[in-house]
């Protein structure tokens, strides 16, 4: 399968295309450190368009919904599938943050991610094809900062996705524990 993952440099995206990689799929990766840029969002959807798959992951403001759009109208009707990466601050409003962040920027993000995800229930509605799953993972550890080792984390995604064929799962929720994973 070829698979279009954006933001493969890094946390989430980095360990999905690795994983990914090494199960044998065609990884097309979509950094910034590679000079592209989700904003530019046809450009970078004619990159995702002759894949099977896409791994929505990087996000920059509205960006991440706006490409999933673009890409969705493109593979409208088609099997193919897409991930969307949200986060489990979507569940409720944010309420303190770590260290070293602000709450305000932590708002906007839930705000962004909230709105991939509305984007991804109405897309559904409108169309069963492509299949479209939103994966909220909780606390991961892409940036030094504590929580689930990612490269752990993403692999519980790609095992639980995989195990059923003849199961789609529209949405999920993956946080670590003390005694393991959580879905």
């Amino acid at each position: 399968m070829k698979i279009a993952i954006t933001g493969h440099r890094q946390g989430i995206g980095k360990a999905f295309a690795e994983q990914l990689s090494s199960r044998g799929h065609t990884i097309v990766g979509i950094s910034r450190s590679d000079g592209e840029n989700i904003r530019r969002t046809e450009h970078i959807a004619n990159m995702i368009e002759p894949c099977d798959m896409f791994i929505n992951n990087a996000q920059s403001q509205y960006a991440q919904t706006e490409l999933f759009y673009s890409v969705w109208k493109r593979w409208r009707g088609s099997k193919k599938y897409i991930w969307n990466i949200s986060t489990m601050m979507t569940e409720e409003p944010v309420n303190g943050v770590p260290e070293g962040l602000n709450d305000l920027d932590m708002s906007h993000y839930r705000i962004q991610k909230l709105a991939l995800e509305e984007a991804s229930r109405q897309l559904t509605h409108k169309d069963s094809l492509p299949r479209i799953s939103i994966i909220r993972p909780g606390e991961v550890d892409t940036q030094g900062r504590g929580g689930a080792d990612v490269n752990v984390w993403v692999k519980s995604v790609i095992d639980t996705f995989t195990q059923h064929d003849n199961i789609h799962i529209s949405e999920i929720s993956i946080a670590h524990t003390e005694k393991g994973f959580v879905l």
